[in-house]
């Protein structure tokens, strides 16, 4: 008898990459599971996996916490699977709830929210640490109920979720590596000299990466969404965003273009919030890597250790604009170093950073819970 597995965000949407994409269709692909995604959106049905549509995202955050959790709920009860899988922190509650109706419930936490609230701009500077308190004692009580927490990764070599959950699990967001993606790498052929594609925010080192291109005066793609208006219209008046390629959000298809396009990856975050403990690299990282790109990457401890296993590019000091102009010089006059820091990259990822080990993870997880294994 297949096991009914029911995954839930009302945050992101129904196609998202790590969502539905790796963990949806890759779970539907086993014969012993009926996978059902609960998302904002359309309902639609594919790659053997049911899509239950909630509309349209409400454009406020309160509104989308407040009601939108509530139908998401009323939506996962109505459906009655024996696994719920749910992916973002405004559906602690949610888990609760199908907890005590005797449901097996996980809890996937993208990344240490109680940290990375430590940063958000959206919340006034004083009361801060007090949110992050309140949402750390809240998360605890509901995740001691459940019967699993999935996170990416080791936070300053500990697992944050010690004494705080029944069991943890360490599933990271790396590549598919049986994606047809582009290996080559002849940068002769490629139009810009350098890369970034995501968040696009002052504690991913936007500001110093445009300082740096400045210096370095090479041609930048940056694509992704400005996480607010005052913060892009500062770097324009600054006059930091002149003649460079900004192509704003991207799919999946684009961002696979683009990248096939650069010479150089890079992601200079700053040492705030979760970033500087974090036992993982940013997940465009892996990326770069999968493609055979040459990496420039903060030089944080989880990219220093990686960098001493497979040698897939430089790392520098992401507070320092002259240092990131540097290693992307030395990288464009170098094409033969950089080849192979992105074959190392690519080896990486054959041999250790794929998606196809991780997902094992998870499915073992369900069979265990379910008596199965």
């Amino acid at each position: 008898m297949s096991i009914k597995v029911c995954h839930i965000t009302t945050a992101h949407d129904s196609d998202d990459t790590r969502i539905f994409q790796k963990e949806c269709v890759f779970l539907a692909k086993e014969n012993d599971f009926d996978v059902f995604l609960i998302a904002p959106g359309e309902s639609r049905k594919e790659k053997n996996v049911q899509v239950i549509g909630l509309g349209e995202k409400p454009s406020s955050r309160f509104k989308r916490m407040a009601f939108f959790t509530k139908k998401a709920l009323k939506t996962a009860v109505d459906l009655d699977a024996d696994i719920y899988h749910f992916h973002d922190p405004e559906l602690l509650t949610v888990g609760l709830k199908l907890k005590k109706m005797g449901k097996h419930v996980i809890f996937d936490s993208h990344e240490i929210t109680s940290e990375q609230i430590k940063i958000k701009k959206y919340i006034p500077g004083f009361l801060r640490n007090f949110v992050s308190d309140l949402y750390y004692r809240k998360e605890t009580k509901v995740t001691k109920e459940i019967d699993a927490v999935i996170v990416p990764c080791l936070y300053d070599g500990k697992n944050w979720f010690e004494g705080r959950s029944r069991e943890t699990i360490f599933v990271d967001n790396f590549p598919i590596l049986s994606d047809k993606l582009r290996i080559e790498y002849d940068p002769s052929t490629r139009r810009y000299d350098i890369c970034t594609i995501g968040s696009l925010t002052p504690e991913r080192g936007i500001t110093e990466l445009l300082r740096a291109r400045k210096i370095a005066d090479c041609c930048l793609l940056m694509g992704g969404e400005f996480s607010d208006d005052n913060y892009k219209n500062r770097l324009n008046e600054k006059g930091l965003l002149k003649d460079v390629d900004y192509v704003g959000y991207c799919s999946m298809d684009k961002v696979i273009s683009y990248y096939s396009n650069s010479k150089i990856g890079i992601s200079t975050i700053l040492p705030v919030g979760q970033y500087v403990k974090a036992g993982n690299l940013p997940t465009k990282v892996y990326e770069f890597m999968s493609m055979s790109i040459p990496v420039i990457i903060s030089d944080l401890p989880s990219a220093k250790k990686a960098i001493s296993e497979y040698k897939f590019g430089i790392t520098v000091n992401p507070e320092k604009p002259e240092e990131i102009a540097g290693a992307i010089d030395y990288l464009l006059k170098n094409p033969d170093c950089a080849q192979e820091y992105g074959r190392e990259g690519r080896r990486a990822i054959e041999e250790k950073y794929n998606w196809e080990m991780e997902v094992k993870k998870i499915t073992v997880l369900y069979r265990r819970i379910m008596g199965k294994n």
